[in-house]
């Protein structure tokens, strides 16, 4: 699948419809005479430059045009003008058409697929389009991002970045009928998850019969609060009046509190257990936010226009979803080389990004196929030097520090 995600990005960027579909008048990048055409400036971007920019063109030139003069900061903003956003996301549908042509980890056949929103910070200019967040006397300019992800294959589906007011159950409902129209041409089954800020009788109706778990508060719908049981169905009624049937569980957790779940899984072979099983799961989006944000610093935008923070918040995303891929791929070596062992082990995502932005711009460079293969290899065994121990059911002792460091944290540090 590497191989073929990999190959299809190298062909992507050298198709010539693909530049005049998503380029933004039709007479840019027409000229031979230009420095970075289509192929180089969307390259240079998914490299996710995210130091001095006059730094990381020179960087660049340096390595894939040694003959030619670095362009100017100033130049790449207008050239990077002339993409749209579309050109991203396109970049993202194909791949995940790639990713899911090949057998995936699923339960039941489902596709497990958590729902969560996160708040990003955007350039302090590019309050008028996103808006502020005003706290202690002082306004910070920020966005608010929904995304959808596959929670046993670390693949981001769906994503948007909009106004800090923008309601994220409306954000939530448009992604999820994106997802799903595109689900129904391919045959997918998506198992939707949601935490306490989601559950919502629209978003009930418009998941219709995918199946879902939200965890809830005491607060949402008489007869979700008044169901006791440990195990029970009980009717509930969404926004335009249709009448629901949904099973609630109820699970008293190691601190004493009572956490409640209700779905409409009310097939009896999904036990308790399962739901416990598969709400634990649902912590996965929480982490790849937090991937996103740390390793590879999305909100660390090289632009105050809307239309090139749209571009760094996509082309960001589509090398996170090539990150699980390759990630995936080297654990499952890693499993097999290192059984028997007293534990399991996992790649350094830090690693294995600073690595892979460098070999997607060599393979998108490259013309010869053997060399390509022998990058790709190097990649995963680069990868595999530098593991970590999975160490289930450990507790986390950061809460208890009165005084932690958020601002430079040791085990979160950037891959500069």
């Amino acid at each position: 699948m590497i191989n073929r995600l990999f190959t299809q990005l190298r062909d992507t960027l050298n198709d010539v419809s693909f530049m005049c579909t998503h380029r933004t008048k039709s007479t840019y990048f027409t000229r031979s005479t230009c420095t970075l055409d289509f192929k180089l400036l969307m390259a240079f971007i998914l490299q996710l430059p995210q130091g001095a920019m006059q730094i990381e063109l020179n960087q660049f030139f340096k390595k894939f045009l040694p003959s030619s003069d670095p362009l100017r900061a100033e130049s790449l903003q207008k050239a990077r003008l002339k993409i749209d956003r579309s050109a991203f996301t396109d970049l993202i549908e194909d791949s995940l058409k790639t990713i899911y042509q090949s057998p995936f980890k699923n339960f039941r056949g489902y596709r497990v697929v958590a729902v969560d929103g996160s708040v990003f910070e955007v350039p302090t200019r590019a309050e008028d389009v996103f808006g502020t967040l005003n706290a202690s006397d002082a306004c910070v300019a920020k966005a608010q991002v929904c995304a959808l992800y596959d929670v046993y294959n670390h693949i981001i589906l769906e994503a948007e970045i909009a106004p800090y007011v923008t309601n994220e159950r409306k954000q939530a409902v448009r992604l999820i009928e994106q997802l799903e129209e595109k689900s129904r041409e391919t045959g997918m089954e998506n198992l939707y998850l949601f935490d306490r800020g989601f559950p919502s009788r629209e978003l009930i109706r418009t998941l219709g019969n995918s199946p879902y778990i939200f965890r809830v508060n005491n607060a949402f719908l008489a007869p979700i609060k008044q169901a006791n049981q440990a195990d029970q169905l009980v009717p509930i009624v969404d926004d335009q009046g249709n009448q629901h049937q949904v099973r609630v569980v109820t699970i008293p957790l190691p601190s004493g509190e009572i956490e409640k779940l209700f779905s409409n899984i009310t097939d009896e072979s999904v036990t308790v257990e399962d739901f416990k099983a598969l709400y634990h799961q649902r912590w996965g989006i929480e982490t790849r936010y937090r991937t996103l944000k740390s390793i590879l610093e999305i909100e660390n935008f090289s632009s105050t226009k809307m239309q090139l923070i749209e571009q760094d918040f996509y082309a960001t995303i589509f090398i996170a979803n090539l990150l699980a891929v390759v990630q995936n791929y080297a654990d499952e070596e890693l499993s097999q080389e290192k059984n028997g062992l007293t534990y399991e082990y996992k790649t350094n995502t830090n690693v294995a990004i600073s690595e892979l932005r460098d070999m997607v711009l060599q393979v998108v460079m490259s013309k010869n196929p053997f060399k390509k293969l022998y990058i790709m290899r190097k990649l995963l065994d680069q990868i595999k030097r530098y593991v970590l121990p999975i160490r289930n059911n450990r507790e986390s002792t950061s809460r208890k520090r009165k005084f932690p460091c958020v601002k430079f944290p040791l085990n979160k540090k950037g891959n500069h």
